[in-house]
């Protein structure tokens, strides 16, 4: 096939194309910033002269098959008034965009890059039927998002569309939220809040390109809905025991009781409201970090899906990488 990709630069767009290529797809990689490194058969496209144009000569010389669809503005503890309109703007009005871009060059696949936050919290293992109201901004428009994929794909016989519910992606190059975990357990800065034993739902970035290219093969007409996840979930505290002994750190962490971890969040609150100081622990966070975000990706592995890798291989594989990207050390 020939693959548009959007937002590609990003850190799922610059691993997925490789991928993608190597499973003997052509396409065009779109995003504002300029990428040199591209597979044959490959070529990158400005975003903005890509939507611009009502035809596609000149800008994409071939026929696109599928437009597969990373632009997002990512989640945000404490979202401000710009973050929200963010969110609105990036993750609701970009994939209108690219759905009326698909209706005018008669493309009928779309792959949405979707989150388990598009859908509510829930203490129970959630599988592709969750629904309910998602519990912040961000997941409130990735659901809308998913709502304009559903119509798109309901409104002319043939189209397919995928919406892929992603748990939180980890990996080499990966500076987010278990990056950050690593760090914190590296430097003897991470505590268990009370038992911690809230479950939480990952994905290996090699798990998640493999999934990538395995479904996009089978796609039928109508809305396929995927969790991408970690063949297994655990709870933070067998993750971070799980992390501390790759890093060689022991299986013992130390913990903060509850109530002290609230009173710290509350404090935390008044230092960012009064200074405008972004503070390690606050309300929104320790919620965060006390909620259970299970799903299940039983679905995906009845279509004949195979992991390549566990969480402890994935995670073995991210902290090389830390220690290699340390001050200091030499980068693999």
């Amino acid at each position: 096939m020939n693959i548009l990709v959007t937002g590609a630069s990003g850190y799922i767009g610059s691993a997925l194309i490789p991928e993608l290529a190597e499973a003997g797809h052509s396409g065009v990689a779109v995003s504002r910033k300029p990428m040199s490194k591209l597979p044959p058969d490959w070529l990158w496209r400005n975003r903005a002269a890509v939507l611009e144009v009502s035809s596609q000569a000149g800008v994409i010389p071939q026929a696109v098959d599928a437009v597969i669809h990373l632009e997002v503005k990512q989640h945000v503890y404490d979202p401000t008034r710009s973050d929200l309109a963010e969110f609105e703007a990036v993750n609701v009005e970009g994939v209108k965009h690219w759905l009326d871009w698909c209706d005018s060059h008669r493309v009928s696949r779309f792959i949405l890059f979707s989150s388990i936050k598009a859908v509510a919290d829930s203490e129970e293992c959630r599988d592709e039927n969750a629904d309910g109201e998602p519990a912040t901004a961000y997941g409130m428009s990735k659901a809308r998002a998913e709502s304009l994929v559903r119509k798109w794909a309901q409104a002319s016989h043939g189209r397919a569309a995928l919406v892929l519910r992603l748990a939180v992606v980890y990996g080499p190059g990966n500076e987010a939220n278990m990056f950050s975990l690593v760090e914190a357990i590296d430097r003897g800065r991470f505590f268990l809040i009370g038992r911690n034993d809230n479950v939480k739902s990952l994905v290996a970035m090699r798990n998640l390109l493999a999934a990538v290219t395995h479904l996009i093969e089978r796609m039928q007409p109508g809305l396929q809905i995927y969790n991408i996840t970690d063949r297994h979930s655990y709870s933070v505290c067998q993750l971070a025991v799980m992390i501390a002994k790759v890093l060689g750190r022991g299986g013992t962490l130390r913990t903060l009781p509850l109530p002290f971890a609230q009173a710290l969040a509350f404090f935390g609150d008044a230092v960012v409201r009064i200074t405008g100081i972004r503070f390690p622990l606050t309300r929104s966070r320790l919620k965060a970090l006390l909620e259970s975000t299970h799903f299940s990706c039983e679905k995906l592995i009845k279509t004949g899906f195979r992991h390549p890798q566990t969480t402890e291989q994935g995670l073995s594989e991210m902290i090389k990488w830390y220690r290699n990207s340390k001050p200091g050390s030499e980068r693999s």
